[in-house]
């Protein structure tokens, strides 16, 4: 049977809809969102509180929330999923400016049984709520939260405290990663396959070092470009502890030289993405020159580029 937003029973996509908000009140009056198990929203058009409380009111069922790029909802909104919808596994929540802690707090608290959270560009959201996902939410294998300045180590070190079961993390564009949160994921987070930690201007060396102990033995992806204050004792760490990295990031931090890509060409021998875009103490970065250290290197970015994570690639 076919439900309505033209996708399976269960699933409901009204992705990219002009008349989202239309069309939710009409599953709810049909009552055809009582029965659905997933609810695609994302860059749907009139998608706000009165929508969302529709969503609360008949979304017991819901086990995947995709609010993406919905800019027109507030707090009011996203405490009646928090109230209504408490068994959701996937939860995104991309670019909405307008929530806060107020209510990403409760919903977090409210969905213990979540594994994937994704809550980048929602700039104000705090320590409130990242203290709350760590504690409640330890089911969590994949979690964004890409810029979110309003973040600080608090949240990372209770993230490592509490969500070893996490294999994707994101902090992409996130200045507050700092020595002491990173060194406490990197000793702490031990099933991280995807870790993303661009734009970490206060990251020095030290914060990596427990890598060296390979803390971080499933690491396969690892974002550290526009770590500018990274220089070869990070890549040695990756060196001695990543051996199962593929690809690696390092665009922008010009304190790495030749002799930590040495390094790394003997510890990580499986590495088959390398972006040294801006490593400038290495004069030959050419293909020939960094493929004679990398013999399975098929993709070198010179001029750097956004790793893109949501497909499970890395591509550069």
């Amino acid at each position: 049977r076919r439900m309505a937003g033209g996708t399976s029973e269960g699933h409901v996509s009204l992705r990219e809809d002009k008349a989202a908000g239309t069309a939710v009140r009409d599953l709810a009056a049909s009552g055809a969102l009582d029965q659905c198990s997933s609810l695609d929203l994302e860059y749907g058009v009139g998608v706000g509180d009165e929508t969302l409380a529709l969503v609360g009111a008949h979304g017991r069922n819901l086990r995947s929330l995709n609010l993406n790029a919905c800019q027109e909802y507030t707090d009011e909104g996203l405490l009646s999923i928090a109230k209504g919808c408490t068994s959701l596994t996937s939860l995104s929540l991309y670019w909405n400016v307008k929530i806060t802690d107020e209510s990403v707090s409760q919903v977090c608290a409210a969905n213990t049984s979540l594994t994937t959270l994704r809550l980048s560009g929602c700039k104000h959201v705090g320590d409130q709520t990242g203290v709350m996902i760590a504690t409640k939410c330890r089911n969590l294998t994949s979690l964004d939260l890409t810029r979110c300045p309003d973040l600080t180590c608090e949240t990372l070190e209770a993230l490592a405290a509490h969500n070893g079961k996490l294999t994707s993390f994101l902090i992409y564009a996130s200045a507050f990663a700092k020595d002491v949160g990173v060194a406490a994921m990197c000793r702490s987070l031990h099933n991280l396959t995807v870790l993303d930690l661009c734009g970490s201007k206060d990251l020095t060396d030290e914060g990596l070092a427990p890598l060296a102990a390979g803390t971080l033995p499933a690491l396969q992806r690892f974002n550290l470009g526009w770590c500018g204050r990274l220089g070869d004792p990070a890549v040695k760490s990756i060196a001695a502890g990543c051996h199962e990295i593929r690809y690696l990031y390092l665009l922008g931090n010009k304190e790495i030289t030749l002799d930590g890509l040495q390094h790394l060409s003997k510890g990580c021998t499986k590495l088959c993405g390398l972006d040294i875009a801006g490593l400038c103490k290495v004069e030959d970065r050419s293909l020939d020159a960094m493929s004679a250290l990398f013999p399975n290197l098929t993709l070198l970015a010179k001029l750097g580029s956004a790793p893109n994570y949501d497909d499970g690639s890395a591509e550069a």
